[in-house]
């Protein structure tokens, strides 16, 4: 069974045309959990309005807001998922037909597979947003976007890869990429994401070196897990995340399977 995951908070344009675009690989995956980090009563109440146009299974999840809790709200994404395999979305990503697909083509146990995106500017989102979602259309939008980033990323996942296996480089070069998916049982051998990480940034980057740490490796799917990123103004906690509150507990060395996870009692 396969769950998609996907974090929210208040932004239910994009939410809305994201899920529009899971419509389209409908066939693919069993059910959406929305983990949502303390989303307004307004926004859930229109949240759930929604939920009902959709013919896949959607379970919204919420928890209070008490600053950016990124992690925490994954973890209880994958508390509340069915699934046993979990692929992980944000809410401003327009999956293209045949992602979900290619995310099971390279699932391995003791592997997770990494996906990135291409970036719409503000007026190829408006657009979309107007016209509605079809195959069609994020296709010629995905095509019009140059490769030349994807495919160095994913020859640097690949190489980062080989070398993390031979011993010739740190764990602390992995990170996830833009999107990526992962066995439910390896995920939770590392016990979740870390939920001291508070604020932004830093998460993430824990998750990928734990789970090189755990021997659990990348597998780069970015040629083919086909995402595109809606465009949306930044956060003002966007902009270097190392010069924020998470960078000096994100510098010291932890074990693999952290304290403050999905199980409250690990050790």
């Amino acid at each position: 069974m396969t769950s998609i995951i996907i974090c929210f908070y208040e932004r239910l344009t994009h939410l809305k045309h994201c899920l529009d675009s899971l419509r389209l690989s409908q066939d693919d995956f069993d059910e959406v959990v929305i983990s949502d980090d303390g989303s307004s009563a307004g926004t859930v109440k229109a949240l759930h309005e929604i939920i009902g146009d959709y013919d896949f299974p959607i379970r919204h999840i919420w928890q209070e807001k008490k600053g950016f809790r990124v992690a925490a709200a994954r973890n209880n994404g994958i508390r509340n998922a069915a699934g046993d395999y979990l692929i992980f979305f944000d809410c401003d990503f327009l999956v293209l037909p045949g992602t979900v697909r290619e995310h099971l083509k390279y699932a391995k146990k003791k592997r997770f597979v990494a996906g990135n995106c291409k970036y719409l500017d503000e007026n190829q989102t408006a657009a979309i947003f107007q016209s509605g979602i079809t195959a069609e259309l994020l296709e010629k939008l995905y095509n019009s976007i140059s490769e030349k980033n994807l495919l160095r990323e994913h020859k640097k996942f690949n190489l980062r890869t080989w070398l993390m296996r031979l011993r010739l480089m740190s764990p602390r070069k992995q990170s996830l990429g833009g999107h990526f998916s992962i066995h439910r049982e390896d995920i939770e051998y590392i016990n979740g994401y870390d939920e001291n990480f508070v604020g932004w940034g830093g998460e993430d980057e824990d998750l990928g070196i734990r789970l090189v740490m755990a021997g659990i490796y990348c597998r780069s799917a970015i040629r083919y897990v086909k995402a595109l990123h809606a465009w949306h103004p930044k956060e003002l906690g966007n902009r270097g995340w190392q010069q924020g509150p998470n960078m000096e507990y994100f510098k010291k060395t932890r074990p693999f399977r952290c304290q403050n996870g999905l199980a409250k009692s690990a050790t």
